[in-house]
């Protein structure tokens, strides 16, 4: 039931904070995604997705238990049911629209824990949780996840496992909403493996709880329920023996990786690195450890001193707390030489923003004659963190990111060339990395399977050719036909700007057959305009008696720019290219089918801008609230010199 003897602003603020944080993020997300990401699948897609996901659903052979299968350490359920249902919308293979969706995940399951945390907190704890969230994941750390469809599962662990620590250690022991967070751990642990802590988390909370504040049957109950659920996913953890030489090989090699994993954002000199490997941290890797860390230490200890009750959701903080540092040993000991690659410092962030919470709270909860102290030992906390994470990023992160546009665009050109003239030794000759999979004879002998063909993502599918070109001789578009510094799209397309530069003029109809049986189609189509088609020109779709004009707000020109079409499949269909104009010319390449979301994906990539606009807009309607309040609050105080 609404209040409505509370103020609108009131209500309204909660809902413009997250309003710019998700919007802001996710427009950074997406810029990301527009500027570096390529639809070509990468590295562990062709095996996890392909070879043993898409392929056998097309032929109906599927199991329910391969969607439970070992994927290296992991069982990623999740992901891969989000897979087939994004394949079964789109038509097609498509990581851009995964890398999209995964931003929206990451997003939600971001603000999913700010919000919990913030309950935790306490009163004002939003704002300042959301505006350090949004600063600590705006810089792209984990773009290895963002720019990889196949990344889902790191978001999916996130959300279940914070869902999970809430309901298990708020809720009552054994209480419905208890059972609801056991589901929810059990789904993080078919996301990822180390999901498997929220278990190891919640029981060590409710262990403590029981011991020295509730005193309950339930609660140790529960606690020894989920360290036997957490044992048991610890066993079922699949083994791998070609990742043994990525383990820990002893204790000081565990302690090293740990040490950096803790430290980060701090960055720790390469010597520095080989020297802790060799003889364990050093004195000012574990300084940096404790600096980093020192307010989740406070706070647990403060915790367990005062001993809050049952419900108290500070016991969520320290829940979460000993949950990141699970995720930190797992990490540390499954990939000690690797802990600070891109895709793992997601999950690193978290330990920082969950120490951010944490001092949040030890100056929500300190005598106000400290408060003073505590708040600049705070603020110089989160300057040490900035300073860190900005010092992270460097330069080497924008190389990276280069990097990887450049590799795929390669890779890209090399896989579509091995579809178009199958030269199985130019594609073995190609050097590590030109390649989107390590393996050049078993990736083409997925690309040369039907069933793949088919679900191609759409830069790797076939052009259309057309069954006649009317005219057929004498035609004012013909194949190649640009001005010369339009820049090549690498397919063949038909143009106006011919022998005699612009000024030719008429019209030409392609006639396109149905398509066949054997390909997958949504009835939508692409192709790329370049030219001046909103004044000089026309480009319309014919299928019966159906016309679609395609619409231009601005000419293209020397650039080529994709529109989309739909049409009924199994049928002819027709596109007219007219040229009115003696001075301008414009040109189309053939159409290629794509998937029935790719259009919203592109609109969406591309509106990137229109999202950070969005979450900069709601921050500055947020100051306006917020000014509005404090002025009519100045307003209602009693003036002293009043005489009554």
């Amino acid at each position: 039931m609404i209040d409505h003897a509370r103020p609108i602003s009131k209500r309204l603020v909660p809902l413009l904070q997250f309003t710019a944080f998700a919007s802001a993020l996710l427009g950074l997300k997406l810029w990301l995604i527009h500027s570096y990401g390529n639809d070509v699948p990468y590295w562990d897609q062709w095996d996890g997705e392909a070879a043993r996901l898409y392929i056998p659903f097309l032929r109906g052979e599927l199991s329910w238990g391969e969607l439970f299968a070992p994927h290296n350490e992991h069982r990623i359920f999740t992901t891969r049911v989000l897979g087939l249902l994004l394949l079964q919308l789109n038509g097609l293979w498509s990581p851009l629209l995964e890398m999209a969706v995964n931003a929206v995940l990451h997003v939600f399951a971001l603000g999913t824990a700010v919000w919990l945390m913030s309950k935790a907190v306490g009163k004002g704890a939003l704002a300042p949780l959301l505006l350090f969230t949004l600063l600590l994941f705006a810089i792209p750390f984990g773009w290895e996840n963002t720019l990889a469809g196949f990344q889902a599962q790191f978001y999916f662990v996130l959300l279940f496992s914070v869902l999970s620590l809430w309901w298990l250690v708020v809720a009552e022991a054994m209480s419905r909403w208890w059972w609801v967070g056991v589901a929810s751990t059990i789904a993080a642990y078919f996301s990822l493996a180390s999901g498997v802590f929220a278990l190891a988390a919640a029981a060590i909370v409710l262990l403590i709880r029981a011991a020295i504040v509730s005193r309950r049957w339930q609660e140790l109950v529960g606690a020894l329920l989920l360290l036997v659920l957490f044992v048991g996913g610890a066993f079922a953890t699949p083994v791998l023996e070609q990742h043994a030489r990525l383990k820990a090989s002893d204790a000081s090699h565990l302690f090293s990786a740990l040490s950096l994993v803790l430290a980060w954002p701090f960055q720790i000199s390469t010597e520095a690195i080989q020297a802790a490997v060799k003889d364990g941290p050093s004195l000012k890797e574990w300084l940096l450890v404790m600096v980093r860390n020192l307010p989740a230490t406070v706070l647990v200890c403060y915790v367990l001193w005062k001993r809050p009750a049952r419900g108290n959701p500070a016991w969520f903080l320290v829940a979460l707390a000993v949950w990141c540092g699970g995720q930190a040993v797992a990490v540390a000991y499954g990939r000690a030489d690797d802990v600070l690659t891109s895709r793992y410092l997601d999950l690193h962030a978290m330990g920082v923003l969950v120490n951010f919470a944490c001092l949040l709270a030890i100056c929500n909860c300190v005598r106000q004659r400290l408060r003073l102290g505590v708040f600049a030992g705070g603020c110089l906390w989160v300057f040490a963190m900035v300073s860190a994470l900005f010092g992270a990023a460097g330069t080497e992160l924008s190389s990276a990111l280069e990097k990887k546009r450049d590799t795929s665009l390669a890779q890209e050109a090399n896989v579509d060339a091995y579809l178009v003239g199958k030269d199985l030794k130019r594609f073995q000759a190609l050097p590590f990395l030109q390649l989107p999979y390590p393996d050049a004879n078993r990736l083409a002998k997925l690309l040369d399977t039907p069933d793949m063909r088919r679900i191609l993502p759409k830069n790797l599918q076939r052009q259309l050719e057309p069954a006649a070109v009317t005219p057929s001789t004498g035609s004012v578009f013909e194949r190649g036909g640009a001005f010369h510094t339009v820049p090549s799209c690498h397919c063949i397309f038909w143009g106006s700007y011919g022998p005699t530069q612009d000024a030719a003029v008429g019209e030409t109809i392609l006639r396109y057959d149905p398509i066949a049986a054997s390909q997958r189609s949504s009835g939508v189509f692409a192709m790329k305009v370049a030219g001046y088609p909103a004044g000089a020109g026309s480009i319309e779709v014919i299928q019966g008696a159906k016309v679609t004009r395609l619409r231009f707000t601005k000419d293209p020109r020397e650039t080529w720019v994709e529109r989309y079409f739909s049409v009924r499949p199994g049928e002819s269909f027709f596109i007219r290219l007219v040229d009115r104009s003696a001075g301008s010319w414009l040109a189309v390449t053939q159409p290629v089918a794509v998937g029935r979301l790719d259009r919203w994906v592109s609109v969406s990539l591309d509106s990137y801008g229109t999202f950070f606009a969005i979450g900069m807009s709601a921050m500055w309607l947020l100051l306006l609230v917020r000014w509005r309040a404090v002025n009519e609050a100045t307003s209602r105080a009693p003036d002293p010199d009043r005489v009554s």
